[in-house]
């Protein structure tokens, strides 16, 4: 190789794979190397000069992930970029904890292997120190995916898991950030300590500070005796806190304090006690404008926001929504499912995202019995018609969907629960109201004006000057 050009190797087995890459790398001006199993391509490690190295998983004999150890410990700065048309959380968080610069799923998009080889060459060239991941095994989980975002997130989980820093999961109801955190306290350096989760939302008053740290016999009317709190369970290991944002500010206080330093004080104790624990808090609230606006204690949310990793919803996440049918239906339901139910599955829009479509698929399992799920089967939510149609079924659909954006407050349930249904909720307003514009509007914080022009393109009302022409 000259001090000119930098030198690529593609390790795949499919030729078509090897070429394209070549090509795609000489039209940036690098030159190119092939080979179609692990150990043609150790073997040209070897006897050559690379900057860096594009490593399919799935190869014959030795694997990808296998591979890519012996290259980081005879390569430790070379750049290892791994592909993959199977990718799922345990291959992300392998491939980035041995060592990869970057993981790729297949087809990989040109523009993006183009910016991730122009990086990897460029951090080559620096010679910059790259950590020796250990390796660890990886057990199969209940996170899958395969869109972007989802994969994005594995890679996070693995970043996060190699520090000790205090990280902050958000993103709304069900998208799976129990399962973050337990995956995050799994692949890091307290995976074989204790994993203790806590939801804020369910403590109220005294009760909250004694949760967490515990109390002393006698602190309070009906402490019988002394007892330890979350924070002691947790020693060692990892403590998630769930639903952070509804923590009262007395508790946020008590917390800080103890993330700070580790020290804390018992409910009625004026000993302090210590312990060792590493902090996850998930939040469905926006913390930070929460924290900006004095909702909630701005030196709190820098202390628990190390590391910020956002779930996307399900209804952003395309083809994982049939990935994870044939996931749950793997787990509860052999006899699978109709083409229909399937059909009525991948086209509702979830607002409890992934626990509601677990939760959907379960119920209809046991709906069915022995049988194929069908439309039938599926809880009511789901068979309700997905545009405007006559029937009663849409209508009480409908007047309940109304009745969950009333209960949920208007900002944040009709943005999130009516983007894909918002047709038959104006009908089921208009049917309450009885045809009252005005009272429709208040009721859904809509502006007269942005209201009927809504519904006349649902038909809903006569078309402006319709009187007229008539």
């Amino acid at each position: 190789m000259s001090e000119e050009t930098p030198n690529i190797l593609i390790i795949d087995d499919q030729q078509s794979v090897c070429w394209a890459m070549a090509e795609l790398a000489k039209s940036m001006g690098y030159a190119a190397e092939t080979a179609n199993d692990a150990a043609a391509g150790l073997g040209r490690l070897v006897g050559g000069s690379f900057d860096a190295v594009i490593l399919d998983i799935q190869l014959p004999g030795l694997n990808g992930l296998d591979a890519l150890p012996k290259i980081k410990a005879d390569f430790p700065h070379l750049p290892v970029v791994i592909i993959t048309a199977h990718g799922t959380m345990a291959t992300a968080i392998a491939a980035v904890q041995r060592g990869a610069f970057e993981y790729l799923l297949k087809p990989v998009d040109k523009a993006t292997l183009k910016t991730v080889l122009s990086a990897a060459v460029a951090h080559h060239r620096r010679s910059a120190e790259l950590g020796a991941a250990v390796a660890r095994p990886i057990s199969e989980t209940e996170m899958i995916g395969r869109c972007p975002q989802i994969q994005e997130v594995f890679k996070q989980i693995a970043v996060a898991a190699g520090t000790e820093l205090a990280v902050l999961l958000t993103g709304e109801t069900g998208t799976g950030k129990e399962l973050v955190a337990r995956a995050i306290h799994r692949y890091s350096s307290r995976g074989g300590g204790p994993f203790v989760a806590v939801n804020c939302s369910l403590l109220s008053g005294e009760l909250v500070a004694s949760e967490l740290f515990g109390h002393e016999k006698g602190a309070f009317t009906g402490a019988d005796r002394a007892a330890p709190g979350k924070v002691e369970a947790a020693d060692g290991g990892t403590m998630l806190l769930d639903e952070v944002g509804e923590l009262p500010g007395e508790s946020q206080v008590r917390l800080l304090r103890f993330l700070d330093d580790g020290e804390f004080y018992r409910v009625g104790s004026a000993e302090p006690a210590r312990a060792n624990v590493r902090a996850i808090a998930a939040t469905n609230r926006p913390l930070r404008a929460a924290a900006l606006s004095g909702h909630f204690r701005r030196d709190l949310f820098f202390r628990i926001s190390g590391v910020t990793i956002d779930l996307p919803p399900l209804r952003d996440r395309g083809d994982d929504v049939e990935l994870l049918i044939d996931h749950f239906l793997g787990r509860c339901h052999p006899a699978g499912l109709t083409d229909e139910a399937r059909t009525v599955l991948k086209a509702y829009p979830y607002p409890g995202n992934v626990r509601e479509l677990r939760n959907a698929i379960e119920h209809a399992a046991a709906m069915a019995g022995a049988q194929p799920i069908g439309p039938e089967h599926l809880p009511e939510a789901l068979s309700a018609p997905g545009a405007p149609e006559e029937g009663a079924s849409l209508e009480r659909w409908a007047d309940r969907m109304l009745e969950r954006i009333l209960a949920a407050g208007i900002a944040k349930g009709y943005e999130e629960l009516m983007a894909q249904w918002e047709s038959p909720v104006l009908a089921a307003a208009m049917r309450r109201f009885e045809g009252n514009q005005a009272r429709v509007a208040a009721a859904l914080s809509m502006h007269r004006s942005t209201l009927r022009k809504k519904l006349r393109a649902y038909g809903l009302i006569e078309p402006a000057g319709a009187d007229a022409a008539s």
